[in-house]
C-alpha cells in the first residue's frame, strides 16, 4: 500500500459542506478548514451549464512546427506565448493565431536560453522566463523587448507551475530530499520535501515558504542496487493561484486541498462519487514498451504496479477562483473531460472537451478566465496546441 503523504495534514474538525443532489448541509466549527465533499449530482446547480469549443489551433511559427512545447502563457491582450524547449525560442501569436514576434533562441548572451523551462506574465505584461542551467531569469517587456537578466538563486530544475504576483514577486517550486538537507546525502528519495519559493522582484530575496511533504511509490530493483518511482503511480499535483495561496493534492485520491503561502489549510474539497480506474492490461503493456530490452527493471516495475490508477491527471487555474482538475476515473478516460471547481472548494460541473488531448512528454495547461489552452499532439506525433472557449 502506497503511504498516504497528506495525513498528517487533514484537520480532526472543520467547516463540513456536503453537497448532493444540489443540496449541501453544514455543520459549523470554526477551528480547521472549510471541508467540502461534492458529488456529480451537484454539477451546475450553481450556474447554467459550460461548455468548451476550440477556436484555435496552433502547429508552429510560419513555415515550421513546433519541436517541443514546454510551457504555455497568456498576457492580458489574449497573446499566447508558446516555449519551444527543442529550439530554446518563444513564439508570441495574437489573439486570431497570427505570429508576432520570436523570443530568445540558444545561447547564453541577454535575451538567450540554455534550457529555458518556465514562462510566466508578470506586472505590466513582462514576460519571466526560468533558464536553471544558467541559473537566471530572463524578463522581457510587453512588445518583447529583452529588459534585465536577475540570478535564480535556487538549486534545480523548473518546474512547470509558477506564477508572478500582483506585487512583481515571483513564485516556482523547490524540490528536496531530507537526508539532503540535513547531510548532504540523496537517501530516501522515496521522500520529498517540496517548497513554495517566493522571489523578489529585483531577484534578490528568495523565501522558502513551508514546505510540503510527498512519499512516491517506488519500485525496488535490486538488480541495479536501486530504487525508481513506480510508473503508474500517485503524484503530487500542485498549483498556485498567485493571490498568496496554492492548491494541491495526492493524485491518487479525488480530494483538493488550498493553502497559504504560510502553511496553513483553509479548504479541502472531494469528489466523493468518482471512482479510480483499474490498472489493466493496456497499462501493462505500455510499461512494457518503455522497460523493452531491459527485463530486471521491467520486472520489477510490473511487480510494483498498484491496482488503482491515479485520479487526478492534471490541476490548473485560471486567475479568478476557478480551479480546474483533468480527471481519469472508471467513467471518464484522460484527456476527455476537465471538472471545475470554485475557490470555495464547490464542485461547478464537469466539462466535456471536444476532442480527447493527448498529452505530451511535456504536457501543459494554461487557463484563463475564457479560454483553456492545452498542449498536445496529434495521430502523426506533430506538436500543437489547442485553445477551447469556454462557453457559459
Amino acid at each position: 500500500m502506497v503511504p498516504d503523504p497528506l495525513s498528517q495534514m487533514r484537520p480532526q474538525s472543520g467547516v463540513i459542506l456536503t453537497a448532493a443532489l444540489g443540496a449541501c448541509t453544514l455543520a459549523q466549527d470554526e477551528s480547521g478548514p472549510r471541508i467540502i465533499e461534492n458529488t456529480l449530482e451537484s454539477s451546475w446547480q450553481s450556474t447554467g451549464e459550460w461548455t468548451l469549443e476550440e477556436d484555435l489551433r496552433l502547429y508552429g511559427p510560419p513555415g515550421g512546427y513546433f519541436g517541443a512545447i514546454g510551457a504555455l502563457a497568456t498576457d492580458s491582450r489574449d497573446n499566447i506565448f508558446v516555449l519551444d524547449g527543442f529550439a530554446q525560442e518563444i513564439h508570441v501569436f495574437d489573439s486570431e493565431g497570427a505570429h508576432l514576434r520570436t523570443l530568445g533562441g540558444q545561447g547564453e548572451g541577454p535575451g538567450e536560453f540554455t534550457m529555458a523551462q518556465a514562462v510566466s506574465m508578470g506586472p505590466g505584461d513582462s514576460l519571466w522566463v526560468t533558464d536553471p542551467m544558467i541559473t537566471r531569469y530572463s524578463v522581457f517587456g510587453p512588445d518583447g523587448g529583452f529588459a534585465r537578466v536577475l540570478t535564480r538563486r535556487i538549486n534545480g530544475g523548473a518546474t512547470l507551475d509558477r506564477c508572478s504576483m500582483a506585487d512583481g514577486r515571483y513564485l516556482e517550486w523547490v524540490t528536496r530530499f531530507p537526508n539532503e538537507e540535513r547531510t548532504g546525502e540523496l537517501s530516501d528519495i522515496d521522500l520529498l520535501h517540496i517548497y513554495p519559493v517566493r522571489v523578489s522582484p529585483d531577484g534578490d530575496r528568495q523565501d522558502t515558504l513551508p514546505r510540503l511533504e510527498f512519499t512516491q511509490a517506488m519500485a525496488d530493483m535490486p538488480s541495479m542496487g536501486m530504487r525508481r518511482p513506480v510508473w503508474i503511480g500517485p503524484a503530487l499535483r500542485r498549483t498556485f493561484n498567485c493571490s498568496g495561496s496554492f492548491w494541491f493534492a495526492q493524485s491518487g485520491e479525488y480530494r483538493l486541498y488550498k493553502r497559504t503561502l504560510d502553511g496553513d489549510t483553509t479548504v479541502i474539497a472531494s469528489l466523493v462519487d468518482a471512482r479510480p480506474a483499474d490498472v489493466d492490461e493496456a497499462d501493462r503493456d505500455e510499461v512494457r514498451q518503455v522497460f523493452e530490452g531491459r527485463p530486471a527493471v521491467l520486472a520489477d516495475q510490473l511487480r510494483a504496479l498498484p491496482e488503482k490508477k491515479p485520479i487526478i491527471e492534471a490541476m490548473f487555474v485560471d486567475g479568478e477562483g476557478h480551479v480546474y482538475i483533468m480527471p481519469e476515473t472508471s467513467r471518464v478516460e484522460p484527456g476527455t473531460a476537465i471538472d471545475v471547481f470554485r475557490e470555495d472548494g464547490t464542485f461547478v460541473g464537469r466539462l466535456a472537451v471536444p476532442e480527447a488531448v493527448k498529452p505530451t512528454d511535456l504536457w501543459t495547461a494554461h487557463a484563463t478566465p475564457e479560454y483553456l489552452l492545452f498542449a498536445g499532439e496529434n495521430e502523426a506525433g506533430t506538436p500543437y496546441v489547442t485553445r477551447l472557449r469556454i462557453r457559459r
